[in-house]
């Protein structure tokens, strides 16, 4: 821990500079990445950008492009040679001062969990509102945010999942204009955008350009967006090896920038032909379907909602390890039974100092006899507690990793609506995947190993205290159900506390620590390290308050079982002397029955060391088979109930689509949205950021289900009647050959009366799988042929 502490960037000493002009220098910088050491990336160039002037850096991929945005923004230091800001070794700035200064756009923008305000506000932490709508008016992003319902207070989700690729840019340009750097640096800023997205975002990037004298370091594999830099540098194998205007590098025979430029023109020149000639859209409106409405609430599995777990079914989870079971249920039994044992053991030997009338000898022999006796109970203490702790242990770790394993596969079975969800984010999941799956052996060999030890201590210390005296052994009796009931209470409390832990703040806290890790890169170079910190401390800082409140609670309960315990030895000591004075009981026998009970005490808090972690592992339970008990609402491991074609043409329909993501319901992407794709053509989707090309995408591999759509339409009469409206007249021959295609013939046979079987008002009295294939039946046996499958 103490190395992670130490930052492989050295800021000794920090300087700040009043006023930065933004010269930029590499001189004979030679740099390779440690993962790669052997593999130069700058192999000893220079360059120099002067103040205010606009550089685009051009090159194959691997030709150190990314690594000067890198190297300017100190995410590494070069190994040899050296960087300078106006003049200054960048070695010798303030790194937090540094990057505030310095911009950056990526290939792939990374926002954070918040709203949209939030994430433009990392630009520039106590940026105004104003100075924030105005930002995003430069990004051309001020249209589509006001277009939420939300506004700019509209949560992104983790990692800007809730908005389209060109949202994401739009509001990184936001964020860097509202942070208006003197250096700024385009990193394949629009590489990954599609054509119309590109137009957008490449007009806001050159008005972040134009709208100061800054320097720009544009890197950009799209050749087309550089041709008015002032300078464009071209790398090769981590040399440069042409510098100069675009008119000037074109005027270069056999140039590497000619070469790159021609290519790149062909290539579109392709591109534009193939667009024109081959795709081919066609769009069908068809009605007379009926909206299906879906159920659009989705639910995180948290700690209030989960359900409780009984205990039969986890202890099914273990079954494969019942062999281990019973040995270490032995060993715990002989572990827990050795505890009063002890006492007596170490009564008997201290009752031979004082007989004296034993003599030297006899005494020495007699205390040798114990001895060994104590030395063979110890040989059998540690075979048990071996044996005990070694299957317990199997049995444990057999059965996280199975509720692990099982849990990890229901996660990825779940709709794509669950992951939206915040609780839900990839380090929440993580974390419980790590923690909750280590708690709950706490819930089944970890109480069993408890409860045999504390059967198997009371019970031999009852045996020995009712052998040597009934009347001690009455007051032991009495006691227990109080300490019991004692022990009961410090669970039911842990458990209750367990149950107030609305914060989940420990979860939270480690999806904050994915994120960061995450996009570290971003994270640095936003100077967001302290922002990262706050709210990953303000998460344990809720947990630790409820941890606080169950521990004092706890202990409370804790404290009170152990003075029950020492209560009950006075009270065993107090009547062993009225009995020693007024019954004519011996020394010996009191001795003996208060030493087993009072070792037997120390078994009972030894195998009681694990119900601290009752009451979690009681919650962290129910929240794993919360997951694995979630039907999600579309499932990918279930094969029984989707219908699976023979033969795919490819014919893709979407009909009176209604959609919307669950987590902005008040934002309709699609409206009555119909389109038709034929087999074997190709349709191109185009239109401006968040218009719902992407969202085809997902609803056609059903990432989503439309929120509403059309169902397949059945009507009162029998399973006959209804096949039979595809075409009128056919024969019971023709019937059947389509109810097979449509692989149905085989559950309409199961039916008591078969084809004349019922299905009742708009299908009502067939399931929904059964109610798809009869329609298709429908379909196959219509004289059009026509094929509908959603």
């Amino acid at each position: 821990m103490f190395q992670l502490m130490r930052p492989m960037v050295r800021e000794v000493p920090p300087r700040f500079l009043d006023h930065l002009e933004g010269h930029i220098g590499l001189h004979a910088v030679q740099f390779a990445y440690p993962s790669r050491p052997h593999v130069p990336v700058c192999a000893g160039y220079s360059l120099t950008i002067p103040a205010g002037q606009k550089v685009a850096l051009v090159g194959g991929s691997g030709s150190g492009k990314s690594t000067i945005v890198s190297l300017v923004q100190r995410f590494y230091d070069p190994q040899q040679g050296s960087l300078t800001l106006d003049g200054h070794d960048l070695k010798s700035l303030d790194v937090q001062w540094l990057r505030s200064h310095v911009g950056l756009v990526g290939q792939e923008p990374t926002l954070f969990t918040g709203s949209i305000a939030d994430n433009i506000r990392h630009g520039k932490p106590n940026a105004t509102m104003a100075e924030i709508i105005d930002a995003a008016k430069q990004a051309n992003a001020y249209e589509f945010i006001m277009a939420f319902a939300g506004g700019f207070d509209t949560e992104v989700g983790g990692q800007g999942a809730q908005l389209s690729g060109g949202q994401k840019q739009r509001i990184a340009i936001a964020r860097a204009i509202v942070k208006n750097p003197a250096v700024l640096l385009l990193d394949e800023a629009t590489s990954e955008l599609d054509v119309e997205s590109e137009r957008v975002v490449q007009s806001s990037l050159d008005r972040l350009v134009d709208t100061r004298q800054r320097t720009t370091i544009i890197v950009a594999h799209r050749l087309s967006t550089i041709r008015h830099a002032d300078r464009i540098v071209v790398l090769s194998q981590g040399t440069i090896v042409e510098d100069g205007t675009h008119e000037s590098l074109l005027a270069i025979d056999h140039g590497y920038y000619k070469e790159l430029v021609d290519a790149q023109l062909q290539c579109d020149s392709n591109s534009d032909d193939e667009r024109v000639d081959d795709i081919t859209p066609q769009a069908t409106v068809v009605g007379g379907a009926q909206p299906i409405q879906i159920d659009t609430q989705v639910e995180s599995v948290g700690i209030i909602d989960a359900p409780q777990v009984s205990m039969s079914r986890l202890w099914a989870y273990s079954s494969p390890e019942s062999f281990h079971l019973v040995l270490g249920s032995l060993g715990a039994l002989v572990h827990g039974a050795m505890y009063p044992l002890w006492g007596v053991l170490l009564t008997k030997s201290m009752m031979v100092f004082f007989q004296v009338n034993l003599g030297s000898h006899g005494m020495r022999d007699e205390a040798l006899m114990w001895s060994v006796g104590l030395v063979v109970l110890g040989v059998i203490a540690f075979g048990a507690a071996t044996v005990q702790n070694y299957q317990f242990a199997i049995v444990c770790e057999r059965l996280t990793g199975r509720v692990r394993h099982k849990c990890f596969v229901a996660m990825l079975h779940q709709d794509m609506t669950w992951f939206d969800m915040p609780a839900n984010a990839p380090g929440a999941l993580s974390t419980r995947l790590a923690s909750d799956a280590a708690s709950i052996r706490s819930m089944t060999a970890e109480s069993l190993n408890a409860m045999l030890m504390n059967v198997a201590a009371v019970a031999v210390a009852f045996a020995v205290a009712f052998y040597y005296s009934w009347q001690l052994a009455l007051v032991f009796v009495a006691v227990i159900p109080v300490m019991g009931a004692a022990y009961g209470l410090q669970v039911r409390m842990l458990t209750a506390q367990a149950t107030k832990n609305t914060n989940d703040g420990d979860v939270q806290a480690g999806a904050i620590l994915s994120e960061a890790l995450h996009s570290i890169r971003s994270v640095a170079s936003l100077n967001l390290q302290t922002f990262m910190d706050q709210r990953y401390l303000d998460h344990l800082q809720a947990s630790a308050k409820t941890d606080q409140v169950a521990g004092l609670v706890g202990g409370i309960a804790y404290s009170a079982s152990q003075a029950l315990t020492l209560y009950a030895m006075a009270g065993i000591l107090y009547y062993g002397g009225w009995l020693v004075l007024n019954n004519g009981l011996d020394f010996h026998s009191v001795y003996i029955v208060f030493n087993p009970i009072l070792f037997c005490s120390f078994g009972l808090g030894k195998a009681a060391q694990g119900l601290g972690d009752a009451g979690a592992a009681a919650m962290a339970t129910n929240r794993l088979f919360g997951i694995l008990d979630r039907q999600p609402t579309i499932d990918s491991s279930d094969s029984a109930t989707g219908l699976v074609l023979e033969h795919v043409k490819g014919h893709v329909e979407l009909e009176l689509v209604d959609f919307y993501y669950p987590r902005r319901p008040d934002n309709t992407v699609y409206s009555n949205y119909n389109l038709t794709i034929l087999s074997g053509h190709t349709l191109a989707l185009v239109g401006a950021s968040g218009s719902g090309k992407s969202t085809a995408m997902s609803l056609i591999q059903r990432f989503y289900d439309p929120s509403a759509g059309v169902e397949p339409v059945l009507f009162s009469g029998s399973v006959l009647d209804n096949i039979c409206m595809g075409k009128p007249g056919a024969s019971i021959d023709e019937i059947q050959a389509a109810a097979k295609l449509a692989h149905a013939h085989d559950f309409i046979m199961q039916f008591p009366d078969k084809y004349d079987t019922p299905v009742g008002a708009q299908g009502l009295q067939v399931s929904g799988g059964q109610k798809q294939r009869l329609a298709i039946a429908r379909a196959i046996g219509s004289e059009t042929s026509r094929r509908q499958t959603r």
